[in-house]
Order: C-alpha cells, then structure tokens, then sequence
C-alpha cells in the first residue's frame, strides 16, 4: 500500500557536497521534492503522484539492476520515469538503457534541472497532471540560498517609507507587495529568511524589526493556510505595521529607561498615526490601514486605541500582533535582553485565550517551533546536525539530520535522528551558521 507520494523522489548519494548540489537543482523544479537515503525508504516514498524519480549513483552499496527493478514493480500504476545520476567517468549502466534517462559529472545545475523539468513534462503528458499538494511540506530540506540579500532589501525599503512618512508621503504599496510575494515563496520553500529573522541584533533598530514581524506573520500565515492573497496581505501589513513611528520624536524611540506616563500615551497614538499615513493610499487599501491601527488591540479587550476584542479585531491585525510580541521577546530590547526562542514560545503560549485567539498561538508554535527547521544543533553526545522535521507534539525533540561528529568532522553519509524515539539524546544547545565547520 503506498503513500500518495510525492511528485520527484531523490535517492541521494549521502555525500554531503554531492548532495547538496542534486537538492538545489531538484527545489527549482519541485519545491516539495522528496529526498530519501535509503533504498527502501525511496520505495516507500513512492506514490501515484510521483512523475520522476532521482537515483544518485555515487554510492557502493547500490545495485542498479536490483533497484531499477525494484522500482518497475514497486506499484499498481503507470512507472514514473527514472533519472540515473552518475559518477564522473562511469559508463552508462547496461539497466538504464530501458529508460535511457541518465547524466552524468560533472553536471551544471542548470541542466540538471532543464533535464528534471522535461522528464517530469513529459510524464504528466502520458499520465496526466498530479493534484497540487498541502501547502506546507514539513520533513524537507529545502533550497539553501542566502536570506541576507532579501532581509536587507527590505529593511532599506521600510527605512525609505519612514523617511517618505516623515515627508508626509505614503510608502510605495507596489514595492511592499513586491517584497512580500518574495517573502512568500523563501518561506514556502523553507526557513533561511526565518532563521535570519530570528537572529539577534545588537540594539533595537525599527526598521529591522519591522522586516522580522514581517517574516514570523508569514510564517504564521503558512500555519494557518491562509489563500495567498491574504497571505501576501498579511506580510505587507507586517512590512508597515510600525510606519506610525514616523510621526514620533526619535528620542522617544531611543530612549533607554522607562518611558513617563505621557510618553507611554504618545508611543500608542502611533497606530492611529499609521493609519493616517495610509489613507493616501486610497480606498483600495482600506485593508492595510484597518490592520495597522489595530495591530495592538488584544483578544480581551485590553489593547489600544479602541479597546477592540475577540472577532471585532481584524484577522490580519490579529496575526501582525502575535508576530509583534514574539519578535520583541526574541531580541534585545534597552531595558532587558532577550529571552530565547524556547522561552519565547513559553511567554506567548500563555497569553492564548487572553491576549490571542488559541489557534494563531497555535499556529505560530508549530510553525516557528523552538528548533526551526533548518536550524543547527548540537546533540548530548556531541553530533551536530540540521533540524530536518519539527515535532508539533514536542517542540523540543524534532527529527534531526547528523552531518558532523563529536570531533566536527563531517560524516561520509548523513543520517538522521528522531529525538522523539530516542529518550537517551537531546539537543545540547542550537548553533549559528557561523560556527558550524562548514569546509
């Protein structure tokens, strides 16, 4: 009895470099591409949805013949086409001809992927296309690309819409729905932007706060499976929810002690004064200026400025503040450091039912977990590794994947780790990129 697969199944070599190069080529075809290590595991893998399936030959364990027919008789449907990877030099194994779908290394991405995209055309034009999958595929590795550039992008971009405010301009609604259609596909295909969201700045720069909530709304966008056009809302409110902060002495907003009772009314006048910046984006945009004055109404009634709650606070608002809470709570603020993810989440799992309505809490806790997928962690025993699959039912025992041993030295063949299943291990402490030995 087989899944219902996946629609590219990768039979990787477990050679980390290898590897990582078949993952970057295979996520621009099929984002949601399944990746295994193991014959079996491939088998499994594989459902009616599948249209090609990946086999890394750089492996001495493998026997082609027995796996090719293997998989000819693996299921109750149509074959899907069958890609053979092969190591610089082979010959074209004798078992491929039948399929005579084959390249070989050295490879360019490119290729790669033009080949990946006709093979996986050219079955869905024998059997017909596949249904669109769950929107959000948890246990993947996805497309290692550099969030930097992205998350810079957009702090210069809500830095110029603070200085237009300040100007009495509106920020450019084009360049923020831009931004957030990027947004929306880097956190689609996995958490490099997230993890960079979440990454710690020395002192509270508003801009890049606004990115960050930004980012974690998406995120919760995601849990929630909201339709991409509220989606794309959601992250373009998260860009501006703060631009009301134009309007407000920068003294105020620097100042390191704790603000005067007629500070602390001003500094919540800046919603309205958002709001007010907005309007001269007209009517069609009455969406974003309902979110931004709203962003600090809470679920009981006790937010600002109208003392709004439950239903009559606007679902978008609603999501903006989750992020805005957990943000400030990640990062340093002037008047405390901040507290750790795991810590985080305890914080804002106790304002459900209070503050926010249980399911964005919910959805915020399984979409950012304590270990974010794709994050680096050091187990007890020393191994380090990335988190490949979170665990809803326990945030701190995700499914790890092992690169590196006790002694940093990177594995011949990664293998991964269920924590759930495994009461002797646990995560001695999360890592930043920088000090993984990445060579």
């Amino acid at each position: 009895m087989h899944s219902e697969g996946s629609r590219i199944v990768a039979l990787l070599s477990g050679n980390a470099d290898l590897d990582r190069g078949t993952r970057e080529a295979l996520v621009r075809v099929d984002p949601e591409f399944r990746a295994e290590s193991e014959v079996a595991a491939t088998l499994q893998a594989i459902g009616p949805r599948t249209r090609l399936v990946v086999v890394d030959l750089a492996r001495a364990d493998l026997d082609v013949g027995d796996l090719v027919s293997r998989l000819e008789a693996s299921a109750d449907f149509t074959p899907p086409a069958v890609l053979l990877v092969l190591p610089a030099g082979a010959d074209v194994p004798a078992e491929s001809v039948a399929h005579d779908h084959y390249i070989g290394r050295p490879l360019r991405p490119e290729t790669f992927t033009v080949l990946c995209h006709a093979l996986v055309q050219q079955q869905e034009a024998e059997t017909g296309p596949v249904e669109s999958p769950a929107p959000v595929v948890r246990a993947r590795r996805p497309a290692r690309f550099s969030a930097r550039p992205l998350h810079g992008e957009a702090v210069r971009f809500v830095s110029e819409s603070f200085e237009k405010a300040r100007d009495g301009v509106a920020p450019d609604p084009d360049a923020a729905r831009l931004l957030a259609e990027k947004f929306h596909t880097s956190l689609r295909q996995g958490n490099p932007l997230l993890l960079r969201a979440l990454e710690p700045y020395p002192a509270f720069e508003l801009p890049v706060h606004c990115v960050n909530v930004a980012i974690i709304a998406g995120k919760i966008a995601l849990g929630l499976d909201l339709p991409l056009e509220e989606a794309l809302r959601v992250i373009q409110a998260g860009l501006l929810h703060d631009v009301g902060m134009a309007y407000l002495p920068v003294e105020l907003l620097e100042k390191a002690g704790p603000l005067s009772d007629d500070e602390r009314v001003e500094v919540r006048r800046h919603p309205l004064y958002g709001a007010e910046i907005l309007a001269g984006l007209g009517e069609s945009f009455e969406w974003l200026r309902r979110a931004v004055r709203q962003e600090h109404e809470r679920w009981n009634g006790e937010g600002y400025p109208e003392g709004l709650s439950g239903d009559d606070i606007d679902s978008i608002a609603h999501i903006l503040g989750l992020a805005d809470v957990f943000e400030a709570l990640s990062h340093m603020r002037h008047y405390r450091t901040p507290f750790s993810t795991y810590e985080a989440l305890e914080r804002v799992l106790t304002l459900r039912e209070e503050q926010f309505a249980p399911h964005i809490v919910e959805a915020l806790a399984d979409e950012i977990s304590v270990f974010p997928l794709d994050s680096y962690v050091q187990l007890s025993d020393g191994n380090i590794g990335r988190v490949a699959s979170t665990n809803p039912e326990n945030l701190l025992r995700p499914l790890v994947e092992i690169l590196w041993n006790e002694r940093w030295e990177p594995l011949e063949e990664s293998r991964e780790v269920s924590l759930a299943d495994s009461p002797d291990l646990s995560i001695a402490r999360p890592l930043h990129e920088s000090e993984v030995p990445i060579t």
